[in-house]
């Protein structure tokens, strides 16, 4: 890709980030255009084209914000103090994965739209990946088993992101989460060997 982020004022990217999120989130994934944009924000198209060179770095960017917004949600549940012991870095993860807030499962879709007719958007990111996958595979229960249950947990939100399970009750998604965080509890994982 040649295009690339051209910065600007952190406050006037975050701006627009903001307002391209909530723009997925009314109108859905299709509707996130310069055009769409420019009336949601009062921004001319060539102002967000200065801070975003294409549609693809504007995904990419708000792909970026996704992972922190993960990480402070992972980080905030870590500060409370209730989970403890090997892991908690990894409960604490899943637990912010599924506690994702409903509305922005539509950014999560026009995400997901964008990385489907060009995977390369992915690039930016990948050494998440890689390091998630270590940090699984250092887990106390053995990394196949911590890797089970965070593909169980990305998903039920795929599934939550297509609709596929808006039957279930709340009681019915608790429940699953506790089981998924069960699965990195040694206790568990020691009962089960």
């Amino acid at each position: 890709m040649t295009s690339s982020n051209r910065g600007g004022r952190p406050s006037k990217r975050e701006f627009i980030l903001e307002k391209a999120e909530l723009l997925v989130q009314e109108r859905g994934a299709s509707h996130l255009t310069f055009d769409a944009l420019t009336e949601k924000t009062g921004i001319s198209k060539g102002g967000l084209l200065y801070h975003f060179a294409s549609k693809e770095v504007l995904i990419m960017a708000m792909l970026e914000r996704y992972i922190e917004a993960r990480e402070q949600r992972t980080g905030a549940i870590l500060a409370k103090g209730e989970i403890t012991g090997p892991d908690a870095d990894l409960k604490a993860m899943i637990i912010a994965e599924l506690s994702e807030p409903h509305e922005m499962l539509a950014v999560d879709s026009a995400i997901l739209a964008a990385v489907a007719s060009n995977p390369s958007l992915l690039d930016p990111i990948k050494h998440k990946y890689t390091e998630l996958s270590a940090r699984l595979d250092n887990s106390k229960v053995g990394g196949a088993r911590a890797r089970v249950a965070w593909k169980a947990t990305i998903g039920h939100r795929l599934m939550r992101q297509l609709g596929l399970i808006e039957c279930e009750t709340e009681a019915q998604c608790a429940e699953f989460g506790k089981e998924i965080v069960a699965l990195l509890d040694e206790d568990t994982y020691n009962a089960n060997k």
